[in-house]
């Protein structure tokens, strides 16, 4: 069930979102996005609660806790290669992601605050995180859908958390592209994971049998990271 409660979101400004199955759907290529007008304040204070006046969030609940999360994001506006165009730059990084003991407080984990376009090179913008930055970030995406899910990403964090949120990034909602498009997310945790995974000894890297697939139809120090080709 990744959408919590009778009402798991509010549509702000008359525009709500698509692809909100209660249950969950198969990982089919389909996206799964709200418009989030509204996330300024919650940006800028870290904290954001179910009821308040303008909450936007796509709400996964796990059932248990995890400390890491992997994010399978949707690209609508990049085909993959290199990124000239500042748009597609804030598009690929669209995402904040929210971690909640309750279902009903959550907290900010990580936010894309700035990039700078050419910062890895021509073509290979780098970006500005607050909060948890990725411990990787899957550029080519996924072989299934090709550049539908480039930019996926995986974090770990200090907290284990049962309930995570996503909605839009700080350079998103300044473009007015305040609109996250998920295909699906994925919890775990890192003392699970095998030994050379992202915060562990490095090794091989053997897909994990316990990650936790959902299909679908806070604030701490900034950190610029680099991402290879």
């Amino acid at each position: 069930d990744h959408l919590v409660g009778a009402v798991p979101h509010t549509s702000v400004n008359g525009v709500g979102g698509g692809g909100l199955s209660n249950a969950g759907d198969v990982l089919d290529g389909s996206r799964t996005y709200i418009w989030d007008k509204g996330g300024a304040a919650d940006l800028a204070d870290g904290i954001a609660n179910r009821g308040d006046s303008g909450f936007a969030m796509m709400i996964w609940d796990f059932g248990s806790a995890f400390d890491s999360m992997r994010l399978y994001t949707h690209q609508d506006h990049y085909f993959g290669g290199p990124i000239f165009d500042p748009f597609q730059a804030q598009d690929v990084m669209e995402y904040s992601v929210w971690g909640s003991h309750d279902g009903d407080s959550f907290a900010l984990l990580s936010d894309v605050i700035d990039f700078d376009i050419d910062g890895g090179g021509a073509g290979l913008p780098t970006y500005v995180f607050f909060g948890e930055e990725p411990s990787i970030v899957y550029r080519g995406g996924s072989a299934e859908f090709g550049a539908v899910n480039a930019y996926t990403r995986e974090y770990v964090f200090s907290d284990a958390y049962r309930y995570y949120g996503i909605r839009t990034s700080l350079v998103s909602l300044a473009q007015d592209d305040a609109d996250p498009e998920i295909d699906t997310i994925a919890a775990f945790n890192i003392s699970d994971r095998p030994e050379g995974s992202p915060g562990k000894p490095t090794n091989a890297v053997p897909e994990p049998a316990s990650l936790i697939l959902f299909g679908m139809g806070a604030v701490g120090a900034i950190a610029r990271k680099k991402f290879a080709a």
